[in-house]
């Protein structure tokens, strides 16, 4: 007869961990669904790395310590672990990207496809765009870049583990990730994309969960303060998602987070897979599977509707998530769970990407589209005019010897050179900094990717400018421009700020149209004393939607849904819009600060504004002139002159 004061018998299965696991992959697919407001979605990633680094600990250190750690068994069992399950999902994307993908997103694809197969996804995004970038919703295999920071810390983590004694392997786990903690806190204020991205600024996530392994196997269970702990840790990673934000990540919210799960895996126990958890497990046992399909059914998504996505159909995408996980999970995953890793399963194994990667590349080399360049980053007269922190004459950032003109701003400042370049008697020079505006003694800042140092930096660039154009008797006309909107009051959404120098040295404001126009006229008369003429160029007409990516679409007749005819700008929405930006650019000339240098009559009529011109898209982006966009309308308008021409 069963004794009823008996606990129960266990089954060895973690239910708290499934849970975890569970409710990481739901943080992340509902906040990629974008069906409830959930800003902090993205550290349901968080938390798997902790997870995933106490499991290998785990494993590992138990094998060591029981005499039978093998490193080829360790690597067979990740292999039958994630590459079916990584490898189908792979295969199918790469089947629909060519009929869903325009042909710069699927060149884009094939190299994120390398990545993915190598695990070295997270170097290629780190080279192709920012995470919390618009454009990284039409990755396809965005979400992988996380599966290449685990792998890789997989690879160096069983021999460290062999090769640190047993009496020093926590210490050590606690030193190494102390170590990347403070390298990510001071990446992230230098390089967010990099901390975001790279395995050592990462890697404290996951030792996190190692050290916990390291802890629990040493016999601290937390059993004293299990009660209130576990349901404060709880509360703590349902809570900490709905309040954080993308600003500063990883930091304090990951921090916060990872140290919560942390604790749960510590005074976790071996639990039946039954009460308030039960439902939870199934999507446990499926995360894997549920976090490989979903996101490129939202990327396809993304990448179909030209604006956004609407909210049912992200809602079907989110029920057809499951249902695709759950095929995989009971026809992939499940039934090759065993599989022997030997030489056929390796040749195998090395044939898949090698045939899926071969007929993606064929692909995307066999329809070459003429205006691929045109959705490449117009960085103006060469890459090397991307200033990263000082100024310094560059002779490539010039287009002839002596040149008479200098432009000089941000990207705004960027997408213009191309065009004066070709229109500009005497040649242009090119002095541009990106999200640094050419206004002295100010710069703007946030709390996501421009901290403080990067806009003190900013500040310097500008003052280096302006010395540098003291010591160039030549240049007798500069052309600024910036998108203005990282200034302008209420102009864009995010959290932007100012900092402006002050008598008690640099100080952050709230934006302020006021202050920005005293920057631009303190700037104005700088030039003028050196003699220089100047003249402010505008923004562009712009739109909601990528417009180089819609005319893309469009040429190439894929299946689309397009906001408006032809892709064209509706002038009364954008007037709507950037109502902010016009009246400031209104204000500059009623005041006499500079002569303004415009577009909207060149290219709008009172409904719509071009966006095409000789079969080629005018834009880039929603707003910034194509590299052929910027030499058409500069053509069009002979830009050149007419800047000389009004500058004062």
């Amino acid at each position: 007869m069963t004794d009823p004061t008996a606990p129960p018998r266990t089954t060895g299965v973690r239910a708290d961990i499934q849970a975890l696991r569970a409710l990481a992959v739901l943080l992340v697919v509902v906040d990629h669904a974008r069906l409830v407001y959930l800003p902090g979605g993205f550290l349901g990633v968080d938390i798997f790395f902790v997870i995933s680094g106490y499991l290998m600990m785990r494993i590992i250190e138990g094998e060591i310590d029981a005499g039978r750690f093998s490193f080829q068994n360790f690597y067979a069992r990740r292999v039958r672990r994630l590459l079916p399950a990584a490898y189908s999902t792979l295969a199918i994307t790469a089947a629909a990207a060519p009929f869903l993908l325009d042909a710069f997103e699927n060149t884009k694809f094939v190299q994120q496809l390398v990545g993915a197969f190598t695990f070295t996804t997270n170097m290629i995004l780190w080279r192709q765009i920012d995470y919390f970038d618009s454009g990284a919703a039409l990755k396809p295999l965005l979400h992988m870049w996380s599966l290449a920071i685990e792998e890789q810390y997989y690879l160096a983590l069983p021999l460290l583990a062999v090769l640190c004694p047993r009496r020093l392997r926590l210490p050590a786990a606690l030193l190494l990730t102390a170590g990347s903690t403070v390298l990510c806190l001071y990446a992230v204020q230098r390089s967010p994309s990099a901390a975001f991205y790279f395995l050592p600024t990462r890697a404290w996530e996951l030792g996190a969960g190692s050290a916990a392994a390291l802890i629990a196997r040493r016999g601290v269970t937390l059993e004293r303060i299990a009660r209130w702990v576990r349901p404060a840790c709880a509360l703590v990673l349902l809570v900490t998602p709905f309040v954080a934000t993308e600003q500063g990540h990883p930091g304090l919210a990951a921090f916060v987070v990872c140290l919560a799960t942390a604790v749960l895996l510590v005074s976790g126990q071996t639990v039946r897979p039954a009460g308030p958890l039960a439902p939870l497990i199934p999507i446990g046992d499926r995360s894997y599977s549920l976090y490989l399909v979903h996101w490129p059914l939202f990327a396809f998504a993304n990448n179909v509707f030209v604006g956004p996505v609407p909210w049912v159909v992200n809602a079907l995408l989110l029920v057809a998530s499951f249902g695709l996980a759950a095929l995989q999970y009971s026809l992939v995953e499940q039934p090759l769970r065993r599989f022997k890793v030997d030489a056929r399963a390796i040749a195998v194994l090395v044939a898949i990407p090698v045939v899926v990667i071969a007929a993606s590349v064929l692909w995307s080399r066999h329809a070459p589209h003429p205006s691929l360049p045109d959705r490449e980053w117009n960085v103006g007269l060469d890459e090397r005019c991307v200033f990263k922190d000082d100024f310094r004459r560059e002779p490539a950032c010039q287009s002839a010897p002596g040149a008479k003109t200098l432009v000089w701003g941000d990207s705004f400042g960027m997408h213009l050179a191309g065009g004066l370049a070709e229109t500009t008697p005497g040649g242009v020079a090119q002095a541009t900094r990106t999200v640094c505006g050419p206004f002295l003694d100010m710069a703007p800042v946030n709390g996501a990717l421009y901290h403080r140092p990067w806009a003190e930096s900013c500040m310097r660039f500008n003052r280096q400018v302006l010395d540098d154009l003291a010591r160039r008797p030549e240049i007798d006309t500069v052309v600024l421009s910036s998108a203005l909107t990282q200034y302008v009051s209420g102009a864009e959404d995010g959290d932007w700020r100012v900092l402006a120098q002050t008598p008690d040295g640099p100080a952050e404001f709230a934006q302020d149209d006021a202050r920005l126009l005293a920057g631009l006229a303190r700037t104005v008369e700088a030039l003028r004393r050196q003699g220089k003429r100047v003249v402010l160029v505008a923004p562009p007409p712009s739109a909601s939607y990528n417009i180089g990516r819609c005319v893309d679409r469009l040429h190439a007749g894929l299946w689309s849904v397009f906001p408006t005819a032809n892709c064209a700008i509706d002038r009364e929405e954008y007037a709507h819009r950037r109502a902010p930006v016009l009246r400031f650019l209104a204000e500059v000339e009623q005041r006499g600060i500079v002569p303004v240098v415009g577009f909207d009559q060149v290219l709008c009529d009172v409904r719509r504004c071009q966006v095409e011109g000789g079969g080629r898209s005018l834009y880039l982006d929603n707003d910034h002139f194509s590299q052929s966009g910027s030499r058409i309308v500069a053509r069009r308008m002979a830009l050149g002159d007419q800047v000389r021409k009004q500058a004062r």
